[in-house]
């Protein structure tokens, strides 16, 4: 969808992590100030969970698994928050967050990175 922030972030293969068949995992923007926050996006332009073939599920799970050990082995955070809101943005996308120790816990890390 050419209005798309995200497809047209997926032409460009901006900060590009890893290309699975139906999803991409893209290293947040450093303004973001969060190291290790990984972006899980559709390739295809999908607005709701309800609207995934059965494919893109399965793929989905690997995808969420590949991008949480990523971070993991690459940052060792104390958790990883999984978001997925689609307010701003109407391009399915789930925001895999690390949270630190000197991070502040729960709502207040994710308003303060989201």
């Amino acid at each position: 969808m050419i209005n798309c922030k995200i497809c047209c972030i997926h032409i460009e293969k901006s900060e590009l992590l890893k290309e699975f068949n139906f999803w991409y995992l893209r290293e947040a923007p450093i303004e973001k100030n969060c190291k290790g926050y990984v972006y899980v996006e559709c390739k295809r332009h999908v607005e709701s969970y309800i609207n995934l073939s059965q494919e893109e599920w399965k793929e989905f799970s690997q995808a969420i698994e590949y991008g949480m050990k990523w971070i993991a082995e690459n940052y060792s955070p104390q958790k990883i928050y999984i978001v997925s809101i689609g307010e701003q943005v109407p391009h399915l996308h789930v925001h895999l967050v690390p949270r630190y120790l000197e991070s502040q816990k729960g709502l207040d890390h994710l308003k303060s990175v989201l």
